[in-house]
């Protein structure tokens, strides 16, 4: 598998799930979206973080201090939920 496999709907779910996860004290007890497609494409960690990279180059994400920790744009929900 290489990054071309992982389609950006598939980063957006991860970002989805990601926000699911997360506590609202905010403690790190939640897996991160590279995680989560490590762990549903069985990809390694490198090529998951080129998928979310090409997903915010798209508009699909954004992020303020950490790719890892983003969330899903308005294009982002939408591609999700078609």
């Amino acid at each position: 598998m290489a990054r071309k496999d992982i389609s950006d709907k598939q980063v957006c779910e991860a970002y989805a799930e990601a926000a699911k996860q997360r506590r609202p004290d905010w403690s790190y007890n939640y897996e991160m979206p590279y995680e989560i497609l490590q762990r549903v494409t069985g990809e390694v960690e490198k090529v998951c973080y080129k998928a979310m990279e090409r997903a915010e180059k798209r508009g699909y994400i954004e992020y303020g201090v950490s790719l890892r920790t983003g969330w899903l744009t308005k294009e982002g929900l939408e591609l999700l939920n078609n």
